[in-house]
């Protein structure tokens, strides 16, 4: 399922396929769930967040059209639709203990810092699973490339060059996806 696009796998899902959304989950749960983190603050709610995302991407898979959008883009419209819920259902609640708002002033950018993450998260997945194993390793599990060689029996001077070579990839993809979405502006 790695090597398998987004898309495919979404198309995948319409058709019953549970093993194709296993696969979509293990690339964006993570994302979610923290975008839920630092949004809702409460880690009950991110993984409430989770799983509707995920709920609905199963019923709505066969309503996804890549000609519209990339998956990255609708799970992250999904996501916001969602984390919007969340957050004005728990100001309700909120309110009605105390009159501070749950969060301070310019803090929640649902257009802004959660598409950038969605964005990086569809171009990793278009990377090869060896570029896109040392990345998340490093910027998700922080990892050093001596605690990515160890971790995955790989030599340290092979984590350095598959790094330097998957972060070329990733600003390639990304600078593509760029370019594509402003061509069609």
């Amino acid at each position: 399922m790695n090597q398998v696009e987004d898309e495919v796998l979404v198309r995948r899902i319409a058709s019953g396929d549970e093993g194709a959304l296993a696969g979509l989950y293990d690339r964006y749960a993570g994302m979610i769930y923290g975008t839920g983190m630092r949004y809702l603050r409460d880690r009950g709610a991110a993984e409430e967040l989770v799983q509707d995302v995920f709920t609905s991407v199963w019923r709505n898979a066969s309503g996804f059209d890549p000609a519209r959008a990339s998956f990255a883009t609708w799970v992250y419209r999904i996501t916001r639709n969602r984390a919007t819920d969340l957050i004005r259902r728990r100001k309700a609640r909120v309110r009605t203990v105390d009159n501070e708002p749950p969060f301070e002033s310019g803090e929640m950018d649902p257009s802004g810092e959660i598409s950038r993450n969605f964005d990086v998260a569809a171009a990793l997945s278009r990377l090869s699973s060896v570029h896109r194993e040392v990345l998340v390793l490093a910027y998700f599990h922080g990892l050093s490339q001596r605690e990515i060689s160890d971790r995955t029996a790989t030599p340290l001077g092979t984590v350095k060059s598959r790094t330097t070579a998957a972060l070329h990839a990733l600003r390639e993809t990304m600078s593509f996806d760029e370019n594509r979405w402003s061509a069609d502006e």
